[in-house]
């Protein structure tokens, strides 16, 4: 299990050094950015230092089509800078939509599909090789056609456990724990920000008075706490699709498009937090939550029902199970996004070991 050892310079100081290592060992450089506080500053932090030497960097973002407006105008300011090399992909794939039934994946760029928005000129519009067209697929495939290259990622560790072990799981570059090895050999993702609280986050973007995505600004006025509730992700996703709530009022155009463009969001803007998405309360009508879940699994399409019969007879027949397999049936998560834990850890060691043993972490959404 991984230890916090604590340094007698700042997270500031160490992300520094971190990224020249970087610098220093690869010629090839590309930062993941989402629009989201993280990304943004490890792009100012990489952007910085390849202005000190002189040298280019590239940028990435995968765009799902379902983003704020506010994520977007970010992105472009971001890409729009003569020190770099975008890579802003606007390229057909499928997202997962936790809101609908019917409509159970949103083709995002897909040829003939209704855009919520024109393609910019600044993206990558075609790729003319076969791809893979899912989100954490994509990044894989791009990072096995890149070798010698540097995958800058603007994980911490605080935010969850996942992402505590996504960084330190599996040791990269030359024994360095703040970084992994991808499917390309010579290719390696770092993370120099992993050890940064929230608070060191909003110090740098405002002490260094970095352009950052006006989302947040409408979330804290609509009293959103700081800390777990502002978040910028993809507006349909399982871990995400709660924020739609807020959308008619933090952004209406947004939510109009939206809405025009995907079967259930109306649904989930209303319903968001209540029983029909979550498995807080087990509805009067049943008896137990497993008698809900084989209800709920009796009555979901036929597309889907064998594939979460396949996964739910590896687990335990317990109610603390069952409670979970009725919320990814209630928000359609066929893909075990949001993934069932077997027990509940009365101490919370067992939980980060059975989390820290799980298996290796992928990059983020």
């Amino acid at each position: 299990m991984g230890v916090k050892t604590f340094l007698t310079h700042s997270v500031y100081d160490a992300a520094v050094e971190r990224v020249a290592y970087v610098f220093d060992h690869f010629e090839t450089i590309s930062v993941s950015v989402s629009s989201g506080k993280d990304s943004t500053v490890l792009y100012h932090l990489a952007l910085r230092e390849a202005r000190r030497r002189g040298r280019q960097i590239k940028v990435f973002f995968l765009d799902q089509e379902a983003e704020y407006q506010a994520s977007i105008n970010q992105i472009e300011r971001m890409m729009s800078v003569s020190d770099i090399i975008p890579e802003w992909y606007q390229v057909p794939i499928y997202m997962t939509n936790a809101t609908s039934y019917s409509q159970e994946m949103l083709y995002a760029w897909g040829e003939g599909e209704p855009w919520m928005r024109d393609k910019h000129p600044l993206g990558i519009h075609r790729i003319a090789e076969k791809y893979p067209k899912r989100f954490y697929s994509f990044f894989q495939w791009k990072e096995k056609q890149e070798p010698d290259t540097a995958f800058l990622i603007g994980i911490r560790a605080e935010e969850s456990i996942n992402r505590f072990r996504a960084v330190t799981k599996r040791v990269g570059y030359a024994d360095i724990r703040w970084s992994s090895p991808t499917k390309n050999p010579t290719s390696f993702r770092f993370y120099p920000i992993y050890d940064w609280g929230m608070g060191d986050v909003w110090r740098f973007i405002y002490t260094e008075r970095v352009p950052y995505n006006a989302i947040y600004d409408k979330m804290f006025a609509a009293n959103h706490g700081y800390y777990n509730t502002m978040r910028v992700s993809n507006l349909i996703h399982e871990k995400s699709f709660r924020c739609l709530a807020d959308l008619p009022e933090l952004e209406p155009e947004t939510y109009a498009k939206l809405q025009k463009r995907l079967a259930g969001v109306h649904c989930a803007a209303n319903h968001a937090h209540d029983e029909l998405y979550n498995a807080d309360t087990l509805p009067p009508e049943f008896a137990s939550w497993r008698a809900y879940r084989d209800y709920l699994l009796s009555t979901s399409p036929l597309s889907r029902r064998e594939r979460f019969d396949k996964r739910f007879a590896r687990y335990p027949d317990d109610e603390y199970v069952a409670r979970q397999q009725v919320k990814q049936l209630l928000i359609n998560d066929w893909e075990n996004n949001v993934p069932v834990q077997r027990k509940k850890a009365d101490d919370w060691r067992e939980k980060w070991r059975e989390l820290l043993s799980a298996g290796d972490g992928q990059p983020p959404s």
